[in-house]
């Protein structure tokens, strides 16, 4: 025979389980302390997002790390740490190991690199997947996925820090122009404190030159941004507008703006105004 409080009992946990699953954002407004937080990780981040953009066009492009020669949008987001290229040690797995390169972009038919990179106490592991569209076609865009990538500073110690990173990237050509899907996650920790942002969105990329469509272009994107900070969870609504990207920086976007708004109209603005030449402010102010 059931026992009387079985079923309440089992709705009480079931609505739980819901009300988890259903987490809502906070209303509150987004607070100075948070928005500078959220500065340091959107500069931190905008070194991966710059750095997963590769160079498919008729141009072999590589690069070493550590002695080891990777395609360049893999070979970019390890050197996107901060890592010294001649100073690193890193061991790597490549599946298959010899990939599939028909159209000789250096864009793999499909491959995965499993990298394993220290520099005294600090390690950077994790799986980079990297699948070309069309391996007839040198400009036809590819697809870039990391799984369980993790930089970590002072390793075993009491002031471990580090970040998180799981990046899914599509660069979709739409002939003269490109679509570029990212589906990001980025998580920043230092002792006591974790810091995230995460987003999926499609933006219009227009290149300056169509016959080397990554040596520059334009940006333009919009949609909702998640951002976790130790005590509160945001939806900010973010607009790109006319991001400028250049190859020969690796660190920023060259020009153009990016902005971050909550639910209560305040809004973080980040200006692009040269390589590594940024002004963040809140609400009008410096940050």
């Amino acid at each position: 025979m059931e026992k009387p409080l079985l079923k309440p009992l089992l709705l009480l946990s079931l609505l739980a389980v819901l009300a988890a699953c259903g987490e809502q954002p906070t209303r509150e407004p987004l607070s100075r302390e948070d928005a500078q937080e959220l500065k340091s990780n959107v500069l931190e981040a905008n070194k991966y997002l710059v750095a997963a953009l590769g160079n498919p066009t008729n141009m072999v492009t590589t690069s070493a790390v550590g002695g080891q020669v990777f395609p360049a949008p893999v070979a970019s987001l390890i050197l996107a740490s901060g890592l010294d290229a001649q100073s690193i040690s890193c061991s790597v797995s490549t599946t298959p190991s010899n990939p599939q390169d028909q159209d000789q972009d250096s864009i793999p038919v499909q491959a995965t690199f499993a990298v394993d990179c220290r520099v005294e106490s600090t390690y950077l592991k994790g799986k980079i997947t990297l699948q070309d569209k069309d391996d007839n076609d040198p400009k036809s865009g590819y697809v870039l996925n990391t799984d369980q990538y993790e930089l970590s500073f002072n390793t075993g110690t009491a002031n471990q820090t580090g970040l998180k990173l799981d990046l899914d990237l599509e660069v979709n050509r739409k002939n003269p122009n490109y679509d570029i899907r990212y589906n990001f996650y980025f998580e920043a920790y230092k002792p006591g404190k974790r810091y995230s942002q995460r987003y999926n969105y499609t933006a219009a990329y227009i290149p300056d030159d169509p016959e080397r469509p990554f040596v520059g272009g334009t940006f333009n994107y919009s949609g909702a941004l998640e951002y976790r900070t130790p005590s509160r969870y945001y939806l900010l609504q973010g607009l790109a507008t006319n991001l400028k990207y250049l190859q020969s920086c690796r660190a920023t976007f060259v020009g153009g703006s990016f902005s971050l708004t909550d639910s209560r109209g305040n809004r973080l603005d980040v200006v692009y105004n040269g390589c590594n030449n940024v002004t963040v402010t809140y609400n009008g102010e410096a940050l």
